[in-house]
């Protein structure tokens, strides 16, 4: 699969979150609508294997799972998006830790 690299330079990130993004994507309660809003509205997408290599680490998802690029791209960023609010500051840029 390729993509427009815009979000990732090998295993970080070369852009930040917006706040609106984080708000919408954290907290309590189902955030999947707002986080595939996200998705599109930022084009965010990074290199699959990375994605799934850094998803990997949370022992949270199954090999098949990890297998749909698409629910990746979703994780990663709601993952990301609580990173940002519950450590402001802290995860400003992504690490993809393989």
């Amino acid at each position: 699969m390729t993509f427009k690299n815009d979000w990732f330079d090998g295993c970080d990130s070369r852009r930040q979150l917006p706040a609106e993004c984080v708000a919408d994507c954290s907290g309590a309660g189902d955030a999947t609508a707002n986080v595939e809003f996200w998705l599109e509205r930022l084009s965010f997408d990074g290199p699959a294997w990375l994605f799934r290599e850094h998803l990997r680490e949370y022992g949270a998802w199954s090999d098949a799972q990890l297998c749909d690029h698409q629910q990746n791209r979703a994780r990663v960023l709601w993952i990301w998006a609580n990173d940002c609010s519950e450590n402001p500051g802290a995860y400003d840029y992504l690490h993809l830790g393989v």
